[in-house]
């Protein structure tokens, strides 16, 4: 993902985050390869370079030989440079983390939790960001913003219902003007197909699809290197998709969408039939083991209604690939694309391939809360994509990362 800078002085600021996306690839890069890869002159690069090591947002790594010729700098971030916070609110728990800014978890946090109201939940969030800022004794100042995932109340889904006196927008406008730090408001499947874009394993993927399993199925849906949110930010809602017109009536209204046959909380009423389980959308893998023969049963026998919902995401989207993850086990992600094989025919079969058409994510059960984190420094770094630009963000990222840049916390 190259990011092209432009020599024009007016241009400073874009240009200094082209610096900072770049080096946020991992891609071990020295001024040269920037300049290169950004079409800004060599000193143009020596000189925003030196800008970035003034304020400590940056550092100068070891030598690394180019052949002949003399050995170079490799940059690389500073460890405390700048930071992110990543928060997802779920029905029974609340998960916290921080990482740097190049995408690393600093600190990771699971609560227990129990809230019925606005500011029930405001108070727990509110003390838990700041425990996290100071256990981890990071500077406040060098925090670009909280990235916030929440289910919002949506009467066709039953799981959201109970959150119904819930608004995420307000939990988030109310920690930006408690904490002044920005807060971006994303879904869990469009979060992890931004962290596996910018750091994953879909870094050189612009058209991709996050198939997120989870108490509901989602996609977080990547096209032309932009998340695509729809007209209501509601795209991706693929468990609404009806598999079986002779199925039982779903929240929505509609008689058997995918939802109920392969999500998570379809396979939890289906266990509860058999066994008792502790909370209702509490972890389903939890009191069983790996490749448990009942779970494994219940896939098998609804794996042809996840084919199809996988078949229409191909047919609508021509994805380079499919990423499989979510809030389940890689035992049980592994299951999932063993039971679907043979795919359905889709376009997706046309032509020569890189990867296969689904491929599982490697980092499922950490990426969800490095997606979070990562929605701020995206705003911050990619002020040319108007993917986040027009999304749900109180305060500003970009201004944030500049007061650290100008050095004017």
């Amino acid at each position: 993902m190259a990011h092209k800078g432009t020599n024009l002085e007016q241009a400073k600021a874009h240009n200094l985050r082209s610096v900072l996306s770049e080096i946020r690839t991992g891609d071990s890069l020295s001024r040269a390869d920037i300049a290169k890869r950004t079409g800004l002159t060599r000193q143009t690069i020596s000189n925003l370079v030196d800008d970035l090591l003034l304020v400590s947002l940056i550092k100068e790594g070891p030598l690394r030989k180019n052949g002949a010729g003399k050995p170079s700098r490799i940059l690389e971030f500073c460890s405390n440079g700048a930071f992110s916070i990543g928060l997802r609110v779920e029905h029974h728990h609340i998960g916290i983390t921080l990482c740097d800014i190049s995408g690393n978890i600093v600190h990771n946090t699971l609560k227990r939790i129990k809230f019925e109201t606005e500011d029930e939940l405001f108070n727990l969030l509110e003390p838990l960001c700041l425990d996290l800022i100071r256990t981890t004794q990071t500077n406040i100042t060098r925090v670009i913003g909280i990235g916030l995932i929440m289910a919002e109340f949506d009467d066709r889904n039953e799981i959201s219902r109970s959150l119904a006196v819930i608004n995420p927008q307000n939990i988030a406008k109310r920690l930006y003007e408690e904490l002044h730090l920005p807060v971006m408001l994303e879904t869990a499947a469009a979060a992890a197909a931004l962290a596996e874009f910018i750091q994953g394993c879909a870094r050189n993927f612009n058209h991709f699809i996050y198939l997120f399993v989870g108490q509901e199925i989602t996609a977080g849906l990547m096209v032309d290197g932009k998340i695509y949110r729809g007209r209501s930010a509601r795209a991706g809602s693929i468990g609404h998709l009806v598999v079986n017109v002779n199925g039982p009536i779903c929240t929505c209204g509609n008689p058997g969408c995918l939802n109920g046959y392969a999500s998570l909380h379809a396979l939890a009423k289906h266990l509860q039939k058999e066994v008792h389980l502790p909370a209702p959308y509490g972890n389903v893998f939890e009191n069983y083991e790996m490749n448990d023969p009942r779970i494994l049963n219940w896939l098998n026998n609804n794996a042809e209604y996840l084919r199809i919902g996988i078949n229409s995401l191909e047919n609508l989207y021509d994805p380079e690939t499919i990423i499989l993850g979510g809030d389940a086990p890689e035992w049980f992600l592994e299951a999932i694309i063993r039971h679907l094989r043979p795919f359905m025919r889709s376009v997706s079969e046309k032509g020569e391939r890189d990867v296969p058409r689904l491929i599982k994510s490697p980092t499922a059960e950490q990426i969800v809360q490095k997606g979070a984190a990562t929605l701020p420094v995206f705003a911050a770094l990619g002020v040319e994509n108007p993917s986040y630009q027009a999304g749900e963000c109180y305060g500003d990222p970009y201004q944030k990362l500049s007061e650290l840049i100008n050095n004017r916390p």
